[in-house]
């Protein structure tokens, strides 16, 4: 395992490279099943590339657990450790499943019950009572618009939890939806009190080792918290073998490492984006058609158009899986219009599974 700690690594972490995939790689399909899907993925990278300054880093195709495509641009290794922004969201809440898997905790429970009284505030809604861990991952937790950003905190914030947990509440915990990364946070902070360990290497244990991922690294606050909802890098490879994990339902080598009900929960839709937004009919129609961002949450992912759910971060980092192709799609790129990503997807890739 490679590991650098704090926000002053953060630029060396770029350069923090180890064998593609880890220990383990996924198996390659034969020359003729790749050949199939040549022309499609180099479609999207024409796609990506051909706008702006739009750029598509990796693409790599699974299909029936097999990699049938896989391309790095100029510059761009399979070895490189990538950010994977929000994306990082996804594998905090894996950490929370297998914490509830290990009786540590439930979706249940306040998230009041973690923090000591000194960590409250003092004067507080009863709203933050009700706080469920629950509304932590479908980012229902009621914080309004003035918490404290996942932007400050890479700027040298300190006491992030503390500081979310006095953010003014706007709504009722599981009333609506509402995006916030310092919501992840929070789950990585109970996760690493839970367990005694930092989420990272508990899932080390639980998820990185067992998959043969060794090429990570997860930035941390402070006070030594990995930021949950950000600041995980990992390469293409290792992101697509977890991919394939929740595709397997828990499952690998024949192991049922996370049980199957939390994958399908997690993969399910939990709230809709569109909730207590007085939106008409026609308009959430035409949103549920077109928008791969109003298809519903689940426990710290994103659901697609065409049966399909996602880890997503900003700048176009996504894990696709499509559960009834039996088939993953890894992209990382940087670019100012993720949908153009997602829609090539769907036109070049989607219809040859």
């Amino acid at each position: 395992m490679k590991r650098i700690c704090i926000l002053v690594a953060l630029p060396l972490l770029l350069l923090a490279t180890s064998c593609c995939g880890g220990k383990g790689s996924l198996p390659r399909a034969s020359e003729q099943v790749q050949a199939h899907y040549e022309m499609a993925g180099d479609q999207v990278f024409d796609d990506v590339w051909g706008v702006a300054c739009d750029e598509l880093h990796s693409l790599m195709i699974l299909h029936h657990g097999e990699v049938v495509y896989e391309r790095w641009s100029t510059g761009h290794t399979p070895e490189e450790l990538h950010i994977l922004w929000s994306a990082s969201k996804t594998f905090t809440a894996l950490a929370v499943g297998f914490a509830a898997q290990d009786g540590l905790l439930t979706v249940e429970d306040k998230v009041v019950d973690f923090f000591t009284p000194e960590e409250l505030p003092a004067e507080r809604s009863e709203w933050l009572e009700e706080m469920a861990l629950w509304d932590l991952l479908v980012m229902s937790s009621g914080i309004g618009s003035d918490y404290i950003s996942s932007a400050q905190c890479r700027r040298g914030f300190d006491e992030w939890a503390q500081k979310t947990l006095a953010s003014k509440m706007v709504f009722e915990p599981g009333t609506r939806y509402a995006y916030n990364s310092m919501n992840t946070y929070l789950l990585s902070v109970v996760v690493s009190r839970v367990t005694g360990e930092k989420m990272v290497d508990y899932l080390d244990r639980k998820l990185f080792t067992p998959l043969g991922i060794e090429d990570f690294v997860w930035e941390e606050s402070p006070e030594g918290y990995n930021s949950g909802g950000w600041g995980l890098f990992l390469s293409t490879e290792s992101l697509a073998k977890t991919g394939q994990f929740m595709l397997q339902k828990g499952v690998w080598n024949g192991k049922q490492l996370l049980n199957e009900e939390w994958i399908t929960d997690a993969t399910s839709v939990q709230i809709m984006q569109s909730i207590g937004l007085n939106r008409s009919e026609e308009e959430l129609a035409r949103l549920k058609a077109e928008n791969d961002w109003e298809q519903g949450y689940g426990f710290q992912m994103w659901l697609c158009r065409h049966g399909a759910v996602r880890f997503d971060g900003a700048w176009g980092q996504f894990c696709i899986i499509f559960p009834e192709k039996d088939a993953v799609v890894v992209a990382l790129s940087h670019s100012g219009n993720t949908p153009r990503i997602l829609n090539s997807i769907w036109k070049n890739i989607y219809p040859l599974f």
